[in-house]
């Protein structure tokens, strides 16, 4: 388990934010794009993620103010961090985010209490949700797991 310093963990979402300002768009689609189509290889192969086929899912995370917008082409994911529109839109500040991957919290708690918010196509919106549930931490590589897990204990 990685043991963050007390001091820094108030500082992550802000250094998030500076860094998703630094780190050019092409290597933040590239990064992200490697690791879920990896994460998300088996779904792809077998069809799940087809509903995300010619539409636009924009992951906007409010207080580091970044959006990722993700499609799928060919049975892989592609991200774009600019696109003209999006089909749907879940939005949250960066802390919702991490209890969500950590698992720490259920995605549903955290629409419910409107931590996280669905907007434009909500059916779209509910089914990306319910792949999301079925993720399991497990599939994501130490090297992301681990930061996720312990910054999340902080929260």
């Amino acid at each position: 388990m990685i043991n963050l310093p007390k001091k820094l963990v108030p500082l992550l979402p802000k250094i998030a934010a500076i860094t998703s300002q630094i780190i050019p768009d092409v290597i933040q689609q590239k990064t992200i794009e490697l690791a879920i189509n990896k994460v998300l290889k088996e779904q792809l192969s077998d069809g799940e993620l087809d509903f995300l086929e010619h539409v636009f899912l924009e992951i906007k995370v409010t207080d580091v103010q970044c959006s990722w917008f993700f499609t799928v082409i060919d049975e892989e994911i592609k991200v774009s961090n600019d696109q003209p529109h999006s089909d749907v839109v879940i939005s949250g500040e960066f802390n919702s985010f991490v209890l969500m991957a950590s698992q720490t919290v259920d995605p549903d708690t955290l629409f419910f209490k409107r931590k996280l918010l669905i907007e434009g196509d909500v059916e779209l919106g509910l089914a990306i949700k319910n792949m999301l549930d079925r993720v399991e931490l497990s599939q994501l590589p130490d090297l992301l797991t681990k930061p996720i897990v312990a910054y999340a204990q902080y929260l």
